[in-house]
């Protein structure tokens, strides 16, 4: 029979572990997020692309889950930051109106048209580049410090420019073909094609600014998950106005289409609205802007992998090995970004000043 001091040192062992497992998840939880989001996101862009193929409004999909996102958001952040939410000024409300203007009206309404005109995989290749860019203006805007000299800084610019070659690579080699593919492309070089593109490219400007701005809004409001309800608040009354200008009365009536159409508004709103934008604004506020883009090319290698799986997509040699790249560019940038977290106290918030590229 065991004595009281023995019960006593496996309940301190047991409380010890749990501590040591807390401490581990803290440190991992900004990488499983964002990894986790860039997979929904994936998926979701495979879901859209077989919806639009069989007639249904883009504009009209957007709408229904920025309402549903709406909801989500604002009955979690009512219970769970009930304490926390500092009181909301006209110049908040200001910044998220922009925030959902760049972030949904822009970016999401955009790239989900965008899908009418080209594949997911040339749209997650487009995203890729937020990473570059967002350096860039993080540079410029004075959020990121930019020192060539450091070991760590040409790490994350080597990092940077391996994945950018690598999503490149996938679009200009193909190589041999390893699977036949079942789907026809639908990008052609006509004038669909192109407004594709432009379409593209406006998403994703927006969505750069709307990284950096969103770093310097959750320093003056840090409360994520309220922060984010009313930027999905505004994005969803902002693209109900553009989808009933443009979009007859008869395409709000969305078809059945065994489920399809359901199960894209739910996840889309709860999951890559709702989880997604929350996601983003925690982890541009804890670890910076330039950290959450970094991950953007596991969005490249996830559609890559369902598009071949899930649509009979051509798998080709340019294609595995710019996914190749792709992963070992990010990890470079993050093995970097773990050499400047080693020199922080555990458990202290990063804020966005807190530069990446730093000696």
């Amino acid at each position: 029979m065991e004595t009281n001091s023995e019960v006593e040192n496996e309940i301190f062992f047991c409380l010890m572990a749990l501590r040591g497992f807390m401490l581990v998840f803290e440190i991992c939880k900004p990488y499983l997020y964002l990894t986790l989001n860039e997979l929904c996101l994936a998926l979701f862009l495979i879901l859209i692309q077989i919806l639009l193929s069989k007639g249904i409004s883009a504009l009209v999909l957007v709408v229904y889950e920025e309402i549903v996102a709406t909801l989500v958001l604002s009955l979690l952040a009512f219970f769970l930051e009930k304490n926390k939410r500092p009181a909301i000024s006209f110049k908040i409300l200001c910044y998220t109106f922009l925030l959902g203007l760049l972030q949904i009206t822009l970016c999401r309404l955009l790239l989900t048209v965008a899908l009418q005109f080209v594949e997911s995989s040339y749209e997650s290749i487009a995203l890729n580049l937020q990473t570059p860019i967002i350096f860039v203006l993080a540079v410029f805007f004075q959020q990121e410090k930019l020192r060539f000299r450091s070991i760590n800084g040409q790490a994350k610019i080597l990092g940077v420019a391996i994945s950018a070659g690598g999503a490149l690579a996938i679009v200009l080699w193909k190589g041999p073909t390893i699977l036949k593919s079942t789907w026809v492309s639908s990008f052609q070089g006509t004038a669909e094609g192109v407004v594709g593109v432009i379409l593209i490219v406006v998403g994703v400007l927006a969505t750069c600014f709307w990284n950096i701005l969103t770093g310097h809004v959750t320093q003056m409001y840090p409360a994520e998950l309220s922060l984010t309800a009313m930027m999905t608040f505004f994005g969803a009354i902002q693209t109900a106005v553009v989808t009933a200008l443009v979009v007859p009365k008869s395409s709000w009536e969305l078809k059945w289409e065994g489920g399809l159409v359901l199960l894209a508004i739910l996840f889309g709103g709860i999951v890559v609205s709702g989880f997604s934008n929350y996601v983003m604004t925690w982890c541009i506020h804890k670890r910076g802007p330039v950290f959450t883009s970094a991950f953007s090319p596991l969005l490249i290698v996830f559609s890559f992998i369902f598009q071949t799986i899930l649509l009979g997509d051509s798998a080709y040699l340019g294609s595995i090995v710019g996914a190749v790249l792709v992963v070992v560019g990010l990890y470079l940038l993050l093995w970097a970004k773990a050499n400047d977290s080693d020199k922080e106290e555990l458990g202290v918030d990063e804020s966005i000043n807190s530069p990446l590229i730093q000696p």
